[in-house]
């Protein structure tokens, strides 16, 4: 047999599937429809059938063969279909042809009405669409449309919206992979995915659209849908806010080390990402500290995590507001490792040497606060209760032990004192503040600074 006897027949074969497919396509019209009495409704179905006649015969097969489906649903919603496929067959293939029909005769299973505004509203607009991700909307609607028709139906509005917010096709096409991931679980929960995509792209381009970031941040939303569902949604519209005030190089270091958190689960890596963004905008410098403290405390459980993120931004700011930054630097640091310290011996009184520091500082030195942390970690036959009322400065030993030092007088006795003997010496009038700051120099001087009119008298070595 030479190739123009296999031409021939695969052209034979190719008539014969035709034809099968024709009467297999009459026959169901048949069988749905023989029913109509009324003349006037059998002669529209035909002429719509005739106009179906003008489209390529994959096409016409699918309108004609998701038609039939639909009438055995709702006739009304079957010739709405009829007449809207002529027009939509210009925009979708054969395959998506049968995938809107579908939704249709699914929306119809619920509400007659709802299907043929369905179909009347055409998809005239899906043009805006990417050709290429079409398929993956249609499949996103598919999912949705299990769970929640009114979803799938907002997703299909939604989409030309949403390939003109974004205007790039690959972009488009990945953020619908996501939402097809999030859809295996909820329909709400993809919905609000894409719903909040626009507000995400307005924030990458914020970043002249960095591809580096870009790249991060559908990596991190991927791997949240995969790993924790729902709370993909959740990550993404905390992306804007999280990012927001901060350079490309720290957003992409946040979201990587947001990505690494996911491990400890979706909510424990949305709470980094959040108190993340925070801190990379207040102490940027402090950031790794922070996250290598997070990996410590992280070994105790989730529980003690999620709070110790959760009260970080709290103490960021209350450090970041000193008038020098490099003295906001390098207590952020120390702190974070006096924290780091503590937590390998329990974390929950980690937990609570950190809330206490943010006020503690504020009338002692770091110095003495590193000091009588480590006096709390020293003392003996202290149980765990014991321990975090010592570090949360619940008892009065605790309290007397950081502002004595140890041994010694408190600088809190002695205060009005100090102030009546300044006074003396200067000649003027000292408001009094409750932030007096104590240390020991070198040589044995000491300075006793008083915070707000920022005088101070330094007695020298003798």
């Amino acid at each position: 047999m030479d190739i123009f006897d296999r031409d021939k027949e695969t052209d034979a074969s190719a008539e014969e599937r035709a034809e099968s497919t024709g009467n297999s396509i009459e026959h169901e019209l048949h069988e749905h429809f023989g029913s109509i009495k009324s003349a006037t409704e059998r002669q529209s179905i035909l002429e719509l059938t005739r106009e179906l006649a003008r489209l390529p015969l994959d096409q016409a097969a699918a309108a004609l063969e998701t038609s039939a489906a639909i009438a055995g649903v709702s006739l009304r919603a079957s010739i709405e279909f009829l007449r809207a496929a002529p027009e939509a067959a210009q925009i979708l293939e054969a395959a998506e042809l049968r995938f809107w029909g579908d939704m249709g005769r699914r929306v119809a299973m619920g509400d007659g009405k709802t299907a043929v505004s369905f179909f009347i509203a055409g998809v005239s607009e899906l043009k805006d669409v990417p050709r290429e991700a079409r398929p993956l909307v249609f499949q996103v609607c598919s999912r949705q449309m299990t769970l929640s028709s009114t979803h799938a139906t907002e997703t299909l509005r939604w989409a030309p919206n949403l390939a003109k917010a974004i205007n790039n096709s690959e972009i488009f096409a990945s953020v619908f992979e996501i939402a097809a991931e999030i859809s295996r679980r909820s329909a709400r929960h993809s919905a609000d995915f894409l719903n909040a995509t626009p507000q995400v792209a307005a924030a990458l381009k914020g970043l002249k659209d960095n591809p580096t970031v870009i790249r991060e941040a559908l990596s991190l939303a991927s791997a949240f849908a995969m790993r924790a569902g729902g709370i993909a949604s959740d990550a993404w519209a905390a992306l804007p806010p999280a990012i927001d005030g901060i350079d490309a190089e720290g957003t992409i270091k946040l979201l990587q080390r947001t990505a690494d958190f996911l491990e400890r689960g979706g909510g424990a890596a949305l709470h980094v990402l959040i108190s993340g963004g925070e801190i990379m905008r207040a102490l940027p410098e402090a950031f790794d500290d922070w996250i290598g403290l997070l990996w410590t405390i992280a070994e105790h459980g989730n529980a003690s995590l999620v709070a110790f993120v959760r009260s970080s931004p709290r103490f960021i700011r209350a450090i970041s507001g000193e008038a020098d930054r490099t003295r906001s630097i390098e207590l952020a640091k120390r702190m974070l490792t006096l924290a780091r310290e503590i937590a390998r011996v329990d974390a929950e009184a980690a937990l609570a040497c950190f809330r206490s520091s943010a006020l503690a500082l504020r009338t002692v030195s770091i110095e003495q606060f590193e000091e009588w942390a480590r006096h709390g970690l020293a003392l003996d036959r202290v149980d765990a209760r014991a321990r975090r009322s010592y570090f949360a400065l619940e008892t009065r030993r605790s309290y007397e032990t950081l502002h004595t030092g140890g041994n010694g007088l408190a600088l809190e006795s002695v205060q009005h004192l100090l102030r009546l003997y300044i006074e003396g010496l200067t000649g003027h009038e000292v408001e009094r503040s409750d932030r007096i700051r104590h240390t020991r120099a070198r040589h044995g001087r000491l300075a006793c600074c008083i915070f707000g009119d920022r005088r101070s008298l330094q007695r020298g070595q003798r």
